[in-house]
């Protein structure tokens, strides 16, 4: 039986024992299964998968500690109210456009990039038993590294992550490295973990309010949708937004550890189409009209070539289709949710709400 001596009640933000968490941490090629899903270059995403046990602490981690946080404004992904609709409506209208992919983003965010991260938050502070210690200053919640050891006031949890020995030599039971060690796999962020797209914002703050400081000074919008910097200008050219903004960004992010994909950068002007997570925005937001006739073709074979072979999860996800269409195009995206819509009610004799 553990000694319960954290800064923390452990049990509280994992609604499980140290026992059953560091039975997990333990074994958790056990807790997790592997699959590969296919990407639209024909290539597959790896994607590792919690069983439900250390999705449950997952989450739980999520929405009692993690969910303090707050992404920096230039995140748009894996945020509450945004998405890739308001990512692409803060670019409407540009001169120029250019855009930046992250290389293996999730799978490059590492331990310690978590390390660099999780501390200063006053409000996870304060549910430290030595939080009005910390407000008098003597305890202090930043990161340090001090060569002699001398730890004197300072937080255990973070004596607890930086010092491998310091749990060993004195029983101390610590949070911060059971979060790190829960939410990661093989010492990294997996795309697949629920915790991962918000540890994802929480390490690029710092990257995102360096770039935008340098953005807001130049005229120049820049947003971030998970691994997709977007930078868009409707004052300069697409040769000058990119000797602002290219060689910062890939310093940043080298010094971030991450890499770019240069084979995705990519800068534009207005003579062309401007697209930013696939969505049009030279002068207002808009579908490719490709994407479009795609789905006009589907909905039709759907409700009207081959009815007898539609079945709900073929509707599922083609009103999933509509709805997106509609957070674009409210006309064209209305249109097709009401035939749907229409359509479910006729075949398997649904209930169905109007369209909004």
């Amino acid at each position: 039986m553990f000694k319960d001596n954290s800064n923390f009640d452990i049990q509280y933000f994992m609604n499980s024992s140290i026992d059953e968490i560091d039975e997990i941490i333990a074994n958790k090629d056990k807790h997790i299964r592997r699959m590969n899903i296919p990407k639209s270059d024909g290539s597959l995403r790896s994607i590792i998968a919690p069983d439900n046990k250390l999705k449950y602490i997952q989450k739980s981690i999520y929405w009692k500690f993690l969910k303090k946080y707050k992404p920096s404004d230039a995140a748009h992904g894996f945020v509450n109210k945004r998405g890739i609709v308001t990512n692409a409506r803060l670019h409407v209208g540009a001169m120029s456009l250019g855009k930046i992919d992250i290389k293996n983003f999730f799978d490059s965010i590492s331990q310690d990039h978590l390390k660099n991260c999780l501390f200063g938050n006053k409000v996870i502070c304060r549910f430290c038993k030595f939080y009005d210690r910390m407000l008098e200053n003597g305890c202090n919640p930043s990161l340090y590294h001090n060569k002699l050891k001398d730890y004197e006031f300072k937080c255990e949890e973070i004596k607890a992550v930086f010092i491998p020995e310091y749990c060993i030599e004195t029983g101390y039971q610590s949070l911060m490295t059971r979060v790190i060690d829960i939410c990661t796999y093989n010492g990294f962020c997996a795309q697949g973990f629920p915790t991962s797209p918000i540890l994802a914002n929480l390490i690029m703050r710092g990257f995102d309010k360096k770039l935008l400081e340098h953005c807001e000074k130049n005229n120049i919008v820049y947003t971030r949708y998970a691994d997709d910097l977007t930078f868009s200008s409707k004052t300069i050219n697409k040769i000058e937004l990119e000797k602002q903004v290219k060689n910062l960004a890939y310093q940043q992010l080298w010094a971030y550890k991450l890499r770019p994909n240069k084979k995705k950068t990519k800068f534009k002007s207005k003579s062309g189409r401007l697209k930013t997570c696939g969505i049009i925005v030279n002068v207002k937001t808009s579908v490719p009209r490709y994407d479009v006739r795609i789905f006009r073709a589907k909905v039709h074979n759907a409700t009207k070539k081959n009815p007898d072979q539609t079945t709900k999860k073929m509707l599922r996800k083609l009103k999933g289709w509509a709805s997106y269409l509609m957070s674009i195009d409210a006309y064209q995206g209305k249109k097709y949710m009401e035939k749907l819509k229409q359509f479910e009610k006729e075949k398997f004799g649904l209930k169905t709400k109007g369209a909004k």
